[in-house]
């Protein structure tokens, strides 16, 4: 396993960690406050953010080609693919609302960091699992 795989599945790990411990945060929360304060358990998945540190953890391998075209290949791949995934996001977070409210309703300006991070964690999400995708994570037989 190389460093950019390692630090993708530390991203993985991460995320997925922070988005349960969400989840029930949001679960708990629902019970004891009611559904608007509710979601700030999602919070939480400001800890899918400590992948990131894996950079600092994980050290470059000496004496090795660290970079060759299939490594550029995969990582064009997941960075097109973390691109929709990211476009998807957005496009979703606009028009779900406009066809449950209607089109002549509005929205609170105070969702749009919402929406800015959730597509920043689902491009870096996605990357992450293309890399270990195409790195081949999973058994080939």
């Amino acid at each position: 396993m190389n460093k950019e795989q390692k630090m993708a599945l530390s991203l993985v790990i991460s995320t997925l960690f922070a988005f349960a411990i969400s989840c029930t945060a949001v679960v708990i929360l629902y019970y004891k406050t009611g559904m608007p304060r509710a979601l700030l358990g999602f919070a939480f998945m400001s800890l899918s953010g400590l992948g990131g540190f894996s950079y600092f953890f994980f050290k470059k391998e000496k004496a090795k080609v660290l970079f060759d075209e299939r490594d550029q290949m995969i990582r064009e791949k997941a960075s097109l693919a973390s691109f929709m995934a990211a476009y998807l996001f957005v496009g979703a977070a606009c028009m779900i609302p406009y066809f449950v409210f209607g089109p002549d309703s509005s929205i609170s300006v105070k969702w749009l960091p919402n929406i800015f991070i959730g597509a920043l964690i689902s491009n870096f999400f996605v990357y992450s699992l293309v890399i270990l995708e195409r790195y081949g994570w999973r058994n080939k037989s």
